[in-house]
């Protein structure tokens, strides 16, 4: 299975598996967490997300897509829409959201170093939102859900899914394809209207490609 990410990301998955990262918002612009906020995408988040289609299926190869999941913000549709065509589909699930940031939604995180000195999205908590494991079990949920459904395991082996996501979550998804602990998302970097692609090999995933842009 090959799995990917493009809204902030989009990768094909299962035998491959990409996702990808969302294009620019006006927040991803200024550096605020964006969890539940359900913003748009700017004028230069819809033209990399355009830009990023002909990549895709130059990715893609002549491979049709076995299935494609998002979160459900505007900012991932949009990027899924202007990224693979308007006729495409997708199943909307809650699992690919963003992190839930609690009280320090719309922050940068430099507004929150000078509440919480020393504060990083990956060793301090988000009161009133969400945990990193609360967060890992989202990520090994929808995991679970594409090997069941797309994995060497199943009927139907060896297809191609994309999973359009967020920035923080998708790289904790990262971590969590590869078995490392959540917090370890912090050594991928990852760009808006990017794609990766994580590919099944004998049962574990492989990253086969990280961060490329149009």
């Amino acid at each position: 299975m090959e799995v990917g990410r493009v809204a902030e990301v989009i990768s094909p998955i299962i035998h491959a598996n990409s996702s990808a990262r969302h294009g620019q918002t006006a927040w991803s612009l200024s550096g605020q967490h964006t969890g539940k906020t359900d913003i748009e995408l700017t004028e230069a988040g819809r033209k990399e997300a355009l830009a990023v289609s002909p990549l895709f299926e130059r990715l893609l190869d002549g491979r049709g897509l076995d299935a494609v999941y998002s979160s459900p913000r505007k900012r991932a549709l949009q990027t899924l829409e202007l990224a693979l065509g308007a006729t495409t589909t997708p199943a909307v699930t809650d699992l690919l959201a963003e992190f839930d940031y609690g009280e320090y939604e719309g922050l940068t995180a430099k507004e929150i170093r000078k509440l919480v000195p020393g504060w990083t999205f990956w060793t301090h908590p988000c009161p009133g939102g969400e945990t990193m494991a609360q967060a890992a079990s989202r990520a090994d949920r929808f995991i679970t859900m594409l090997l069941e459904r797309h994995g060497e395991a199943a009927d139907e082996p060896d297809s191609t899914v994309c999973a359009v996501s967020h920035g923080h979550m998708i790289r904790i998804l990262a971590a969590r394809f590869l078995e490392l602990e959540p917090q370890q998302g912090r050594i991928f970097d990852i760009k808006t209207a990017s794609l990766a692609e994580f590919v099944e090999k004998d049962r574990d995933f492989v990253v086969s490609r990280w961060n490329l842009t149009a």
